[in-house]
Order: C-alpha cells, then structure tokens, then sequence
C-alpha cells in the first residue's frame, strides 16, 4: 500500500504523556522521495530514509530536536495543526554513521564524509539509520526536554543506556565523531551540500 506523503509544512501535535496539554507539535521539512531525489532517484545517504520523514519538534517555543527522521506513523496518529512554510534554513538533516569499523562514513544529509576509524572503533547503535516509531520519537522528546526520569521504562533510566537518537549531532561524543570525518568546525548544513556540491548545490 502506498502511504502518501505530507507537504512540507505539514503539522501534528502529539502527546508526550498522558497529562492534558502535556505535548509536542512535529512540522514535516521534507519527504525523501518527492522532496530531495534529483532525476528520480535518491542519493545514497538519503537511501535508508527513502520511506521515512524528515520533521522538526517543539514543545512551546523549544525547538527539541531540529531534524529527525521519522516513520509516517508518527503523522497519522497525531492531532492535525494549521501547516506553516518552510524556510531553505530548517532543513537540517540528522547525522549517521555507516559501514564497518574497517570502511566507515559519516552521512550527514547528502553529504558523505570518510571515516578512519583504524579498524578498532566501533560504530554505536546509537549513530545508525534508523527512522523513529511514535513510542521512541515521544521518549527521546522527553529526554530532549531535560525530563527523562518521566520515562517509564527502566532501561532508559540506567546510567549506561545509550539514547537511540540515531543522530550523530545529538550523542554524548558528537565533537569527536565530526572531527575524525574532518568537518570543519562551525559548518552548517547548506554549507556542506555547497562544499560537496551535492543537494540543492547541485542545481
């Protein structure tokens, strides 16, 4: 069945818990497919996203996460909002890495940035592609807001869980992993599509 994808602009607002106005409200930035392919087809950093959404989240006047990727569950089953556009400047597409610790990259959007990882340095699962279901987007929304002890999974709770942002940007080590791809310090996204020539630098 083919699910139709939502407009850019596109809003929802869903629950963080089950307390009354206790939510958050996901605006779509781009769908793979329609949005981002050149000639018909998707680069091949945006290939584990092809089905999925890219969105920002708020809660209030917080930006919580500024680019996620998310499966079109987490737009069918939220409150439809009044859409607002979308400016060249929101899209910020999430961090992952690929491969193996022998030929690993970086993927940051469409841009691709090789990794010497020597071999020796695993890859967490934390950093892989992985586009979010309702349940996580909701817990990592939590986290974002600084209120993670709210979650009621225990594993969550451990010191040593690692939050499944599936974004580089967001863990623990985000300075080292771009420093070992070699991004300069400070680039923005345009900034990477236009030193790689790929994305809306490609014309």
């Amino acid at each position: 069945m083919t699910v139709s994808n939502p407009l850019p602009g596109t809003r929802v607002r869903i629950p963080l818990t089950d307390r009354p106005g206790d939510d958050a409200v996901v605006r779509v930035i781009a769908a793979p497919r329609r949005d981002m392919a050149r000639a018909g087809r998707l680069s091949e950093p945006l290939r584990p996203f092809a089905d999925a959404l890219l969105v920002d989240v708020r809660a209030g006047e917080r930006l919580l996460l500024p680019g996620a990727w998310v499966q079109h569950e987490v737009l069918q089953r939220g409150e439809p909002l009044a859409p607002t556009p979308v400016a060249a400047a929101d899209l910020r597409p999430p961090a992952v890495l690929t491969g193996t610790p022998e030929r690993a990259a970086l993927h940051w959007g469409e841009t691709v940035w090789p990794l010497d990882l020597g071999g020796a340095v695993a890859i967490p699962d934390a950093a892989r592609a992985d586009p979010h279901p309702l349940s996580r987007l909701r817990r990592l929304l939590l986290v974002a807001a600084g209120r993670r002890a709210e979650i009621a999974l225990t594993m969550w709770q451990a010191p040593d869980f690692e939050i499944p942002w599936q974004d580089v940007r967001l863990l623990p080590r985000a300075a080292s992993w771009f420093e070992l791809a070699q991004v300069p310090t400070s680039m923005r996204y345009a900034d990477a599509e236009r030193a790689q020539g790929v994305g809306r630098a490609r014309g």
